[in-house]
């Protein structure tokens, strides 16, 4: 995914757990500190909690700091879980202090142990376990997904719908590189791509290796501005130091790589990236003018000063211009806005369901000849477990911002038969890794809805 955020490391030895998106190398350092204030009404949290136990205790101490306003550190959670558990059970604790408040619907107090059936702000079920040692600290600590249950398409609508998400989904076949709908919802409407956008990028690289002016061994070269967005893939190499085309392209899709995108997007020149989306059918390619990348996305959407209501009311020329500012100075993000949605003011890359199923589509006609690894690169991380005896190829690029989650598939059934499967969900809050592996429990059933060829 696309969301890396690198702020100032903390000048106290506590810390706050930060969240991982999908492939995303996501570093949020921030200081955590004890809640010394009264708990949370326990109303709030839909249920008495008997204390009386050590399991008992140690869940309605969970559920206190989980919906509290204070930040998960590692401090609090060691007053929670045995030393060996602190990091497991605080990266947990954290994406349940992102989507807070926690509802509890179920209890269940067992000899040592806990279950919890809970939902969170955006109404998803989970279900955690808990077991506490003789000393009465936390030694087993599991959070699952209560799955939707995905029998046709309508309960694709009704379960995206119970999340509160403003959203646009599509299925659809693909034959001659065209796309047909086969379900789907808004499907023609422009919404947030998040990390998808990279698609278009690799689009690019695909049409230059085929021209004969770019080639997969060609060497790029990381520069000071590239590390400040962060890599998955190239974060211990210093500036100056060079990977190649095929390299950065890789780690863009399979790791969705900020560093290697922009490497790429710099290479490749703005003709070339609206080139790409006019071959890919983009619904408005104008719309996509200027092209941002990742560093000046970045800039404008959560860095100092805080310029989004600017960017909300500029013109296209102006938004160039501002873009063109971010490249001048060093990128400084503002911790203030690090968790906090940017799509509301139109800072973000942007498509319709159908420009997804185009544009996968469009990869897979340009795979062909030099370009050919194209289809590697998009398969290496599929990202979703299907039955191979079904599916006997399966693309995938995902993305992920604050606010913003989108899943996108290309996918061949064992006749060969080409799909693209495509989610696109916003929010007016952040949402944690959650709201992904739930996204993706839909996205799974919704491939066995697709009928047989």
């Amino acid at each position: 995914m696309c969301w890396t955020l690198q702020g100032p490391a903390s000048s106290t030895p506590r810390r706050a757990f930060g969240i991982t998106a999908l492939a995303t190398a996501a570093v949020l350092l921030a200081t955590g500190c004890a809640h010394t204030g009264p708990p949370v009404a326990e109303a709030a949290y839909g249920m008495h909690i008997d204390t009386n136990t050590p399991q008992g205790l140690r869940a309605k101490q969970l559920l206190d700091m989980v919906n509290s306003d204070w930040p998960i550190g590692t401090v609090t959670v060691g007053t929670l879980a045995i030393p060996g558990m602190i990091e497991p059970v605080g990266a947990a604790m954290d994406r349940l202090w992102a989507d807070r408040p926690i509802t509890v619907t179920a209890i269940s107090l067992g000899a040592g142990q806990a279950t919890l059936h809970v939902r969170n702000s955006y109404d998803v079920g989970q279900t955690i376990h808990l077991r506490t040692s003789d000393d009465g600290l936390v030694d087993r600590f599991e959070v699952d997904i209560d799955r939707p249950e995905i029998g046709q398409w309508s309960d694709i609508d009704a379960a995206i719908r119970e999340s509160g998400a403003d959203y646009a989904y599509q299925v659809s076949k693909v034959s001659g590189g065209a796309c047909t709908t086969v379900a789907g919802t808004d499907v023609d409407r422009s919404m947030p791509l998040a990390s998808i956008f990279k698609l278009y990028v690799l689009l690019a690289v695909a049409e230059a290796v085929n021209a004969g002016t770019l080639t997969w061994h060609e060497q790029l070269t990381i520069t000071e501005a590239n590390k400040a967005v962060g890599s998955a893939g190239f974060n211990d190499l210093e500036p100056g130091a060079r990977v190649s085309v095929k390299d950065a392209a890789q780690q863009m899709i399979s790791a969705s790589d900020n560093m290697a995108t922009d490497m790429l997007m710099a290479r490749l020149g703005p003709a070339a990236l609206q080139h790409a989306l006019r071959t890919a059918g983009h619904h408005d390619p104008a719309s996509m003018t200027p092209f941002p990348s990742t560093y000046e996305l970045f800039a404008i959407g959560w860095g100092k000063p805080d310029v989004r209501e600017e960017w909300k009311t500029a013109t296209r020329a102006h938004r160039a211009e501002m873009l063109a500012h971010t490249r001048a100075v060093p990128y400084e993000p503002d911790p203030m806005l690090n968790r906090t949605p940017a799509s509301p003011y139109g800072i973000e890359w942007y498509g319709t369901p159908m420009d997804v199923c185009r544009v996968h589509a469009a990869l897979q006609v340009a795979a062909h000849g030099p370009a050919a690894p194209v289809r590697q690169i998009l398969s290496a991380t599929p990202g979703i477990e299907l039955d191979r005896a079904k599916w006997r190829y399966i693309g995938a690029k995902g993305g992920n911002l604050p606010g913003d989650l989108t899943f996108s598939w290309y996918a061949e059934d064992r006749d060969g038969q080409g799909w693209v499967v495509s989610y696109q969900l916003t929010w007016p809050r952040y949402r944690s890794l959650t709201a992904a592996t739930w996204l993706q429990s839909i996205a799974m059933q919704s491939f066995g809805l697709i009928p047989a060829t």
